[in-house]
């Protein structure tokens, strides 16, 4: 280190010179100021570094030495594209830098093309021989739903146009040995189905039917007479009208003599098959009872398909 030099002030302060003094300390604490200001300014306006081209990493450029404010400055706009990227920074002080850096390669794109289909129109088959193994494979079926759909197809017919009939007899009717016959039948459908000379009803199809018979019966001199129905010879159903002539109060019959006439229905339902003769008898005691209609018809023998 140089020497130091030391100055020694000598004499006294005198109260004249003591204004003089201040002024003087007060300018130069003032002109510290000013000097202090300027130098924080001029640090606030020292250039910075340019940065590089947009390729690879921005470079940074050297960062200039300490001093006075440079009367140059450069500044580089950053500028995009490919290749090398330099910048420069200056300052009173020396200082270079430079950056360089590759460029980033463009994204690549990948087109796909759709393939192209060409379709033939012939083909080395023997179309005979798969139709044949397809039919084969499928013959059971189509049978099965052949005989379903027919069965459906019938049930379908039986349902919208039953076997029904409805005859009438005008007269009475007393012969206990033949089937009642009938003078008319309102509804026959299909035709065919009662013989109304034989009174008999000819069943074509196959199901559960009800039957009825409705007659106006007369049981003459306390006796008792009976309607009977028959299939094929086998009696299915009866009605019957009589007087009890019983008085429990004594245990004895009574001597009286009395005829009774009512209104009787047989209704049953019954399984017929086709082929099966069905028909009424009637059966009495005494000699004078029987079945008794008019102008008004008092006897009715009913049939009707119900079901399979």
């Amino acid at each position: 280190m140089g020497s130091s030099s030391h100055i020694t002030l000598t004499g006294t302060l005198q109260p004249s010179n003591f204004p003089a003094t201040m002024r003087s300390i007060s300018f130069i604490v003032i002109a510290v100021f000013c000097l202090v200001v300027m130098v924080t300014f001029a640090d606030a306006k020292r250039p910075k570094p340019s940065k590089g081209g947009k390729g690879g990493k921005p470079s940074k450029g050297g960062k200039g030495g300490k001093g006075s404010h440079s009367s140059e400055e450069i500044e580089t706009v950053p500028t995009a594209g490919f290749g090398k990227g330099k910048g420069k920074g200056k300052g009173k002080g020396k200082g270079k830098g430079k950056g360089k850096g590759k460029p980033r390669p463009p994204p690549s794109t990948t087109t796909t093309v759709a393939p192209t289909t060409t379709l033939s129109g012939s083909c080395n088959c023997d179309v005979e021989a798969i139709k044949a193994a397809v039919l084969a494979d499928i013959s059971v079926t189509i049978t099965d739903l052949e005989r379903e759909l027919n069965a459906t197809v019938t049930q379908l017919k039986n349902i919208s146009e039953p076997d029904v009939f409805s005859c009438k007899r005008m007269s009475g009717f007393s012969d206990e040995t033949v089937p009642v016959p009938y003078t008319a039948c309102d509804v026959e459908k299909p035709t065919g189905l009662v013989d109304i000379t034989t009174g008999k009803f000819n069943v074509q199809r196959d199901g559960t039917y009800r039957l009825t018979f409705t007659s106006r019966m007369s049981a003459m001199n306390g006796q008792t007479i009976r309607a009977d129905m028959y299939v094929n010879g086998v009696r299915i159903g009866r009605a019957s009208a009589s007087l009890d002539t019983f008085d429990t109060q004594t245990n004895t019959s009574s001597s009286t003599i009395l005829d009774l006439e009512t209104s009787n229905t047989l209704d049953l339902l019954y399984n017929l098959t086709a082929g099966d003769e069905v028909y009424m008898m009637i059966d009495y005691v005494g000699t004078t009872s029987l079945i008794q209609s008019s102008m008004n018809y008092q006897i009715f023998f009913t049939g009707e398909w119900i079901r399979t």
